[in-house]
């Protein structure tokens, strides 16, 4: 075998395995993806029972506080949802204010959510 050919194998050789690599990565971060999206568009999705993330403005006085969970109405100025969530509530959280919550549609149009994230906008100055 000429010394070209061997050269042309190795590489073919190394760009097999990096695609192989690249395979494997990628299928398993597919499994591990959070997508975001709008009120609006959360609800035209199938029901398929996998994790998103919405974001939206908390409606003023909507927060209701139970002893074990908090329920919030959220919206994108076109659609609302109503959010459940079980767990401490970010500090920054407040109504009238950008919050985004990761979890899933169930099929009554509730959203039961696992994480809730408090937005706040470039200009922000932690309390003293």
């Amino acid at each position: 075998m000429k010394k070209k050919h061997k050269r042309l194998l190795i590489a073919s050789g190394i760009f097999f395995f990096l695609n192989c690599v690249v395979f494997f990565i990628l299928t398993t971060l597919k499994e591990n993806i959070s997508f975001f999206y709008t009120i609006s568009e959360a609800m035209v999705l199938p029901n398929n029972q996998k994790p998103v993330r919405i974001g939206g403005m908390v409606v003023e006085n909507s927060v209701v506080h139970n002893e074990s969970e908090v329920i919030f109405h959220m919206t994108d100025f076109n659609k609302s949802v109503v959010v459940k969530y079980q767990g401490i509530l970010p500090p920054m959280f407040s109504e009238k204010s950008g919050v985004v919550v990761q979890g899933k549609i169930l099929n009554n149009g509730i959203f039961l959510a696992d994480t809730v994230f408090a937005k706040h906008d470039e200009n922000y100055m932690p309390r003293k």
